[in-house]
């Protein structure tokens, strides 16, 4: 046999045996490590992807004992399900991470990954602090400037007594912190000598948009994340300040996750006034972690808190003026007028 035809029939075997090696590798479900669909029902806790799900929660859940459901009994309890498909299985993993009664944690089965990816951004990459939605622009109160103006999704103005007005519907969309900084060097080259940020209704967002959005006024770590599987972690404020001028900020009970975190830490700074509400309370560290199928999930693993003092989980940001919310702007303009 010549060389050269040698060579192919080598080949050949070669390529013979990667394709039965690939049907193999299909065949078994490289992908989940679940077990192929089949009409046979058989318990969810017999698929690994479940006790992945598990174990994710019972390793990095942040207070497995304010859980709705005790989490070992939760593993029997769904674990004994009879599922038969991929789908069914992902039906029962999030009912049993709904069953904790949290918010926040979440399990995304992979066919929705793409549209999470969407409405909040490249999960993989950021951890959250609540999973917000866009709203689009701030709720405009009666008591806000007349003739607001926008830079993306901020609005702006002033009242013509040398405050500012700056609100902000979410910390979630795209280019909030760039929007928050134009808009404070605008207010300032105008002749604004005090500033009010209205965060009220702010269902909160992106931990890096806060820390942005914080860097505009002040710097420094101003925050830390609490959580049962490691040591505290700390987080500055991200960028050089745009502005020292004295500020007010605005909340009610709305205020969510990571706008209570950049009102508390201004607060505890002592470089703004809160005025308003106390806020929601609802500040759980959420990170995405990837599962093998492409599904993921969102797990509360920790709270944010002040760099010291206890977290505003469970009690929310006690404004310096409380007040109601619907008169908060005005009850800000007089406190920072009479300084």
């Amino acid at each position: 046999m010549s060389v050269a035809k040698s060579a192919l029939v080598h080949r050949s075997r070669i390529s013979r045996l990667a394709a039965l090696l690939l049907a193999c590798l299909v065949s078994i479900g490289l992908g989940s490590g679940d077990p192929a669909a089949s009409a046979e029902p058989r318990p969810a806790a017999d698929w690994p992807r479940f006790e992945v799900a598990w174990r994710l929660i019972d390793e990095r859940y942040w207070d497995l004992g304010l859980s709705a459901i005790d989490w070992p009994d939760a593993r029997v309890l769904y674990g004994d399900r009879l599922v038969e498909s991929d789908d069914a299985l992902d039906a029962v993993i999030e009912a049993m991470y709904e069953a904790i009664g949290d918010d926040h944690t979440r399990y995304v089965p992979a066919a929705r990954v793409i549209e999470e990816r969407e409405r909040f951004g490249d999960l993989p990459c950021i951890g959250y602090f609540g999973v917000a939605q866009a709203t689009g622009t701030a709720p405009v109160a009666n008591d806000v400037p007349p003739d607001l103006r926008r830079v993306g999704p901020v609005l702006y103005g002033s009242w013509g007594d040398g405050i500012g007005y700056i609100g902000v519907a979410d910390l979630v969309q795209a280019g909030v912190a760039e929007a928050v900084r134009r808009t404070v060097a605008e207010l300032e080259a105008g002749g604004a000598g005090a500033l009010v940020l209205d965060l009220r209704g702010n269902p909160g967002g992106r931990l890096v948009t806060m820390m942005q959005v914080a860097g505009v006024f002040t710097r420094g770590f101003l925050w830390r994340a609490l959580t049962r599987w490691s040591l505290p972690l700390p987080y500055p404020a991200l960028g050089a300040p745009a502005t020292e001028l004295p500020m007010a900020v605005l909340v009610d009970g709305d205020v969510n996750s990571a706008a209570e975190g950049l009102a508390g830490a201004l607060q505890a700074q002592g470089r703004a006034v809160i005025v308003g509400a106390t806020t929601a309370g609802n500040v759980e560290a959420v990170l995405p972690f990837c599962l093998r199928d492409g599904a993921q999930a969102w797990i509360a693993t920790g709270v944010l808190a002040p760099l010291s003092g206890p977290t505003w989980e469970g009690r929310g940001v006690v404004p310096d003026l409380p007040v109601d919310p619907a008169t908060a702007a005005s009850v800000a303009r007089s406190s920072l007028l009479g300084r």
